[in-house]
């Protein structure tokens, strides 16, 4: 017990500094915020993609994709995104952005840090057409929709790079045992994604889900937290294999009745994850 709490006690320590938290460059920054205006200026986005090589790159391969190519081969970010349109802009470049913070080395961190990449892909995609197939309200939820189910479990990277930090430094002789890890994280998690996001200078709505959507009292009004809790319960129902007993659970959830989402909505909503899983797992294989 002692020496759980000793890394607990250190572990908690290291994340408070300011070299364990995962980075977001500036013109990173300053991308998703413009993508997110209400009226976005398409030439300040086309620069700020062209001024990231990699980012570029990235467009305008999946661009030219078998899932979106036209009849001629794009070749210009301008042309890249009237083929892609903004949204899917934004969900590229947030993807593109934040993938490179799961990368490690690490065998044991590797591990967790690639299960927790799928686990936040499969949400935001599955937001995306959760959002849609419910109509829901398109400048509020549908457009913000990948990013907060992308985002919305940062707080585990965050715990993940610290332990790797820490352990890197000799600070712990050995990692936690998967059992403990995974208790630190699911008590923790939330608590440090509302801060990283916060450090970020994210929109507010993007730290309140990181914070709340696994809190027992939420704002019942808050459509895109509630999109993001009912999507992350039935990806985490997908991850423990479907048992009869987790998928009642989300049926009679509280998020199902406050987006009247049906048993055969659910059925379809997991389907289409699956989908999208393929898909882009297609597009942004390197």
């Amino acid at each position: 017990m002692e020496k759980n709490e000793a890394i607990i006690d250190i572990l908690l320590s290291q994340v408070k500094k300011e070299d364990s938290l995962p980075p977001l460059s500036q013109n990173s920054l300053m991308l998703q915020r413009e993508i997110t205006q209400s009226s976005p200026d398409f030439k300040k986005i086309e620069n700020m993609i062209k001024a990231d090589p990699a980012l570029t790159s990235h467009i305008l391969k999946i661009a030219n994709s078998v899932v979106y190519k036209g009849l001629e081969e794009v070749d210009t970010v301008k042309e890249a995104i009237l083929r892609l349109g903004i949204n899917e802009i934004n969900n590229i470049a947030a993807w593109t952005i934040h993938q490179s913070n799961f990368q490690t080395k690490d065998p044991f961190i590797k591990a967790h840090k690639t299960q927790l990449w799928f686990h936040s892909l499969s949400c935001a995609v599955g937001c995306v057409w959760a959002a849609k197939y419910l109509d829901l309200d398109m400048e509020k939820v549908i457009s913000k929709a990948f990013i907060s189910g992308l985002l919305h479990d940062m707080g585990s990277l965050c715990l993940l790079t610290a332990l790797e930090k820490i352990k890197a430094g000799n600070k712990i002789k050995d990692y936690p045992s998967d059992f403990l890890l995974q208790e630190l994280i699911e008590t923790f998690h939330t608590d440090q994604g509302y801060k990283l996001l916060k450090h970020w200078n994210l929109p507010k709505e993007f730290y309140t889900i990181a914070r709340d959507h696994h809190a027992e009292e939420f704002d019942h009004t808050d459509l895109l937290l509630i999109l993001v809790r009912l999507i992350d319960k039935i990806c985490r129902k997908m991850e423990m294999g479907n048992k009869p007993e987790d998928t009642a659970a989300v049926i009679s959830s509280i998020e199902a009745k406050l987006l009247g989402v049906s048993e055969i909505g659910i059925a379809e909503i997991e389907i289409e994850i699956e989908s999208s899983q393929k898909k882009f797992k297609t597009l942004f294989k390197s």
